[in-house]
């Protein structure tokens, strides 16, 4: 048998036993097959997997998948998925029993569409969004969030003060909605 195969099964083995074995392993002996197995049984390995493994356009992609998938999968392995197809999955999964803010805190914001899906989810996603990708229309979507409030249009005003009259309109619509519920 292969000595390389057999020091991959016995370090497989090694990690069944101890899911923390893999971050002690030697950087030569974090093969594609042993990073998939650590990442299977325990996500937060992910952020051990060498960069030349998960640098690998499909192999890399394969163990980033079963990270979301393995069953302590949660938002935190979000920043080690180097892939933004593969990371947008993860946010999806973890936006079904997680705060929006707190998934894309840990998601890698480099597209205006998952800017605007944050924006659009939570409005103090605003804060997350890098510089490159604020605009004034993202910030318009921020003043129409659901959760939006004085706090976080202090934020966007600051970014963009032409808005302060357009927060405003919103502001007084929202109260008077409510007063509306409050008298039925």
């Amino acid at each position: 048998m292969n000595t390389k195969i057999e020091r991959e099964a016995r370090d497989m083995l090694t990690i069944i036993e101890d899911k923390d074995y893999f971050q002690s392993l030697p950087e030569h002996r974090k093969t594609v097959a042993v990073s998939l197995a650590a990442v299977s049984l325990n996500a937060q390995n992910l952020e051990y997997v060498p960069e030349d493994v998960i640098s690998k356009e499909f192999e890399g992609r394969h163990i980033c998948r079963a990270a979301l998938a393995a069953d302590d999968a949660d938002f935190r392995i979000l920043p080690h998925i180097p892939f933004s197809d593969v990371q947008k999955e993860g946010v999806e999964k973890f936006l079904k029993t997680e705060s929006p803010f707190l998934v894309y805190s840990f998601a890698d914001m480099q597209d205006a569409k998952m800017a605007q899906e944050a924006v659009k989810t939570c409005a103090y996603c605003i804060q997350l969004v890098p510089d490159k990708l604020l605009t004034k229309d993202l910030c318009k979507t921020a003043l129409t969030s659901p959760n939006a409030d004085e706090k976080m249009a202090k934020f966007v005003m600051e970014r963009f003060p032409e808005l302060k009259k357009e927060f405003q309109q919103l502001d007084d619509g929202r109260k008077r909605q409510n007063s509306a519920k409050i008298k039925l």
